[in-house]
């Protein structure tokens, strides 16, 4: 960890009174600073990269930090244009701070992830590539969440809701969870091929991760969790594009109306949400696994030639997305 990833390095910032006020400005949440919340995944990505790439040690801290930094300013953002009442369960930033803090502090993380970035290579040629890198992402994960907010489950056919839901987590998760394979393969020095395969696998990884987070949001909900802002939002996430390729197309327009009518009810909700799992356990374990088999064997492919060890636990990494398949009871099969 670096010793300052906020920013807050100047002398003008250590005595009591300007500190104080610097946190009350921004009030950020304790577990959206960067390296105490949320799982790490891309931040553990990020290193496997490094050292598939051949680094030695820890990957630079700072473009670390820079990547969680993204995401959290993402996760801030993300929060008040859903209207999310928590996150990693805690009240969501915008309801303790209201929107238009929690909107400021949620782009001051943007920039402060670009700053980051622009410090970590000795280089201005290779700085320059980095902040390049991070503002396309930034620009792309903003389109991927444009085409989120703009489109409702309701309004598109059973194979438009397939190609957007994989249209979004490509852009939306995808890109970012590639942005921090990528970094790590570039903060070790890695030669082309290497940048594109670590790319390549980071984004394929960051799919299954939208498809996991998807479905963990529906089965909490299922079991009394609160958040439900997929179906609350009518939002075209996974578990509605598998149901598109599961059930015939009248009985996936009758849940499209349903969708429709129930949002505003948490109970009925609740009851078409058991609804979509019952209907998709199954094809999403599958769907989830087999891209991430297909992640594994592209980047085996990619990297045939490297250092096999070193491949393999990179791809490890996508291990913890892989999702049990339920065996059949005997009363299921009856």
């Amino acid at each position: 960890m670096i010793s300052n990833p906020l920013g807050f390095a100047g002398l003008s910032h250590q005595n009591s009174r300007t500190r104080h006020g610097w946190s009350k400005a921004l009030q950020l949440a304790a577990d959206l600073y960067p390296g105490v919340g949320g799982k790490r995944f891309r931040g553990t990505l990020l290193q496997r990269a490094y050292e598939c790439a051949g680094g030695l040690g820890e990957a630079p801290a700072a473009i670390v930090e820079a990547v969680e930094m993204l995401h959290a300013g993402s996760l801030v953002i993300d929060d008040f244009e859903d209207d999310s009442a928590t996150r990693r369960g805690q009240p969501a930033l915008h309801r303790v701070v209201g929107s238009a803090r929690a909107v400021n502090a949620g782009n001051w993380m943007y920039f402060r992830a670009l700053e980051l970035a622009g410090g970590v290579a000795a280089s201005p040629a290779r700085s320059a590539v980095l902040l390049r890198r991070f503002v396309e992402v930034a620009r792309q994960c903003h389109e991927g969440q444009a085409i989120d907010l703009a489109t409702r489950i309701d309004e598109v056919t059973p194979r438009q809701a397939q190609a957007t839901a994989l249209a979004i987590s490509r852009w939306k998760t995808g890109r970012l969870v590639s942005l921090a394979a990528w970094c790590g393969a570039h903060a070790a020095g890695g030669d082309p091929p290497m940048l594109r395969a670590a790319a390549a696998f980071g984004c394929r990884v960051g799919i299954c991760l939208q498809m996991k987070n998807d479905l963990d949001e529906l089965r909490d909900f299922v079991h009394g969790a609160d958040r439900c802002d997929d179906l609350r939002n009518r939002r075209v996430s996974w578990p509605w594009a598998w149901a598109a390729a599961e059930v015939p197309p009248g009985d996936f327009r009758r849940l499209q109306q349903q969708v429709r009518q129930r949002r505003l009810e948490v109970a009925s909700l609740r009851e078409l949400a058991d609804q979509l799992l019952v209907m998709t356990r199954d094809r999403a374990a599958a769907a989830i696994n087999r891209r991430l088999n297909r992640a594994t064997m592209g980047l085996e492919s990619a990297l045939a030639g490297g250092d096999r060890d070193r491949r393999r636990r990179l791809a490890e990494v996508a291990d913890a997305l892989r999702v049990a398949v339920v065996e059949p009871t005997p009363e299921t099969v009856q």
